[in-house]
């Protein structure tokens, strides 16, 4: 395996670019085991978009899980643990952007890793990767403004393309 690196990069997405294939949340799905942890919005007089993780840099869910299973893993990447998730959904609530789902059958969390089996090896992430309009984009780090009619999938401003 190659060396774990500090991911620099953040999820944007250009809402002008969305064309609402899905493409997105079928790669989270099948790259997931089926354990989704993107969900994509419809909502109403509004463009239909992905709801991703904004992988806060003080992360709220990692502050409210009483379990330890949400947490910031070696590459910077706001996790959770499956082993200690109890579904408890405190997470859940503390998430100021509402991303953090509940699966119900299984009484766990599902919530974006920036596919940390991927990304920190200097990989696109799923949904970056099988996005056939460009709409999605893994963007470095950075000081100022994001480029105009690019939505902030993260708690951080960026810019760059790739």
């Amino acid at each position: 395996m190659a060396d774990v690196k500090t991911v620099q990069e953040q999820l944007v997405l250009d809402t002008k670019r969305c064309i609402g294939c899905k493409s997105c949340a079928a790669a989270c799905f099948y790259g997931h085991v089926e354990f989704p942890a993107l969900r994509y919005e419809e909502t109403p007089g509004s463009t239909a978009m992905p709801a991703i993780c904004r992988q806060c840099e003080d992360a709220p869910c990692v502050a409210a899980c009483p379990n330890e299973a949400m947490y910031v893993d070696e590459a910077g990447i706001v996790r959770r643990s499956p082993i200690r998730c109890t579904g408890c959904q405190s997470c859940m609530l503390a998430c100021p952007f509402g991303v953090i789902d509940v699966e119900i059958t299984m009484n766990e969390v599902a919530k974006c890793d920036l596919c940390a089996d991927r990304t920190p090896q200097g990989l696109l992430p799923r949904c970056v990767a099988v996005c056939p309009s460009g709409a999605l984009k893994f963007l470095e780090i950075a000081e100022g403004v994001p480029k105009a009619g690019y939505v902030l999938v993260s708690g951080r401003t960026l810019h760059g393309s790739r």
